[in-house]
């Protein structure tokens, strides 16, 4: 069969013929991304990710982990924490429905003015009550770009790595 001839688009495309015309390395480099917690359950999940591509993801230290208070270390530290989330490629959130996601909106809203894109993970397990994941949500609508609702905590690196994080 002739080339082009009977062949689809995509079969012609991936054909050896065709292949020289291709660029020899990815179209696009992984991105860094700065994760924060925002609540005491997302931690060890935040913990976990940055642990699995420390070359890539970034704890944004808060005295939060140590078992501070959020808002008051958040209001205390937001200039490092801003400097911090500039220095990648995007920020990313991870809450639980329900939980208190309010200290973000300083965060987001400061990444907004930078043009820092603000990825939310909100984890929801399928039992979890549709006010409490409306709640968490309308905390984090706002200011971020991409709000996933993730349906348990394997879904956070499975995300990361869909963003190339």
């Amino acid at each position: 069969m002739t080339a082009g001839v009977g062949q689809s688009e995509s079969a012609r495309a991936t054909s050896a013929l065709e292949s020289r015309f291709r660029a020899p390395y990815p179209n696009s480099r992984g991105r860094t991304a700065s994760l924060i917690a925002l609540d005491s359950g997302s931690v060890a999940l935040v913990a976990q990710a940055v642990a699995a591509a420390p070359d890539r993801r970034r704890l944004v230290a808060l005295s939060a982990l140590a078992g501070a208070d959020w808002m008051a270390s958040l209001q205390s530290h937001a200039q490092a924490l801003l400097d911090d989330a500039e220095r990648s490629d995007m920020l990313v959130l991870v809450a639980h429905a329900g939980e208190n996601a309010d200290a973000a909106t300083l965060l987001g809203e400061a990444c907004r003015m930078r043009g820092v894109p603000v990825t939310a993970l909100v984890i929801a397990a399928a039992d979890t009550p549709t006010e409490r994941v409306a709640r968490t949500l309308a905390q984090l609508r706002p200011f971020a770009t991409m709000i996933v609702v993730a349906n348990g905590p394997d879904y956070v690196e499975d995300m990361l790595m869909a963003l190339r994080a």
